[in-house]
């Protein structure tokens, strides 16, 4: 018995052997010899990630600290040299280009303008006595230039006597506010002496120092909105940007003009400056998505016609601690958020909109 178990395995393990031997010769099925799906083929397109960019309007801010101080400043000067006996003006009247603000008196002026209207009177008498005697024939016609010469000269010592009576008042040489006043009533003032100071105060002017990097957003013809330390808003335009730095400071004097036709503004006033500054066709992008060509310059990789990829150089015109506005893209730009640091300039790409995938993840959460 035990010798036929014996045989009965063998003959089994032989079988078994036999069937074994056939498949490997050629009994089985070839199996096909596909790729491994996780092998790219050299024309298969990469999967990137792409969202739209429009173009934008930033608003750059920029604020300075100032202060307030008078346009211009004059001091009013005597024309001619008396007693000073009039003043019609104090401190803080307001006065107009021509107004007489003071009167000097002189007795020998007035002596003079006495004289040059008395001897211009005989001229007169004079050359009406001789044109009558000339037409009735009792005097030669050329008698009448030595007279009409004289009434001339009569006339014009008069026009100037007149004229020294007006240089003893004194007028405004500029509108404003009277400041101080120099000369005191009674007092003697020569031709050319200080009389009284006047500030014009409408516009007033707002002045402040803008840094290196500052002072080119500054334009003439500007808008700034100024704040006073006395709590007032004010509406100003830039009227001078100083071409020149100071040269302890390195800084650049900034002047706006603030209309005060009822002189409500004071001078040396604390004041800040805030110039609105828009900068048309730009782009908010992250940070992370600007690349470097190998060439060292810094874009944008954007998915173009046919799903080709195009490197775009920009310039940073400002950036904050999420992103970067750029100059240099099309207004509307498709540009790669996801991947752009595995494409070069030209490859074809397979782009998936992010706001598509964001969506599709958004349901796949809610249906949890």
């Amino acid at each position: 018995m035990a010798i036929r178990g014996i045989l009965i395995a063998l003959i089994i393990f032989m079988a078994v052997a036999m069937a074994m031997v056939m498949n490997i010769l050629g009994g089985s099925t070839p199996v096909e010899n596909n790729p491994p799906a996780e092998l790219v083929t050299e024309d298969t397109a990469l999967d990137v990630r792409t969202q739209v960019f429009t173009e934008e309007t930033l608003v750059r801010t920029i604020e300075l600290a100032g202060q307030t101080k008078a346009k211009r400043r004059e001091t009013v000067l005597a024309q001619s040299g008396g007693t000073l006996a009039e003043v019609r003006v104090d401190k803080g009247d307001v006065v107009n280009v021509g107004d007489v603000i003071a009167v000097i008196t002189a007795a020998a002026r007035d002596d003079s303008l006495r004289q040059a209207e008395a001897a211009l009177d005989a001229a007169r008498v004079d050359l009406e006595a001789t044109e009558k005697l000339v037409s009735e024939g009792f005097a030669a016609r050329n008698s009448l230039v030595a007279v009409q010469s004289a009434y001339e000269s009569a006339t014009a010592a008069l026009e100037q006597a007149r004229e020294q009576i007006s240089d003893l008042e004194v007028k405004s040489t500029l509108a404003g506010v009277v400041e101080n006043r120099i000369a005191q009533i009674g007092g003697y003032v020569g031709a050319g002496d200080p009389v009284m100071a006047v500030t014009s105060l409408n516009p007033m002017l707002i002045s402040a120092d803008a840094g290196e990097r500052q002072v080119a957003e500054f334009k003439i013809g500007q808008t700034a909105e100024v704040e006073l330390a006395t709590g007032q808003m004010v509406e100003a335009k830039i009227s001078y940007v100083s071409p020149f730095a100071d040269a302890s400071t390195r800084t650049f004097e900034i002047e706006a003009e603030a209309p005060n036709p009822d002189y409500s503004l004071f001078e040396g006033v604390t004041a800040t400056m805030v110039v609105h500054e828009p900068t048309e066709g730009l782009h908010y992008v992250p940070t992370g998505l600007l690349q470097r060509a190998p060439d060292g310059r810094q874009g944008l990789y954007s998915v173009e016609e046919g799903n080709s990829v195009k490197f775009n150089v920009v310039t940073i015109v400002a950036a904050d601690s999420a992103g970067s506005w750029v100059d240099g893209l099309a207004s509307e730009v498709t540009l790669i958020t996801v991947g752009q640091a595995s494409v070069q300039n030209g490859q074809r790409v397979n782009p998936i909109d992010a706001a598509v995938v964001a969506q599709q993840t958004d349901e796949e959460l809610l249906s949890e």
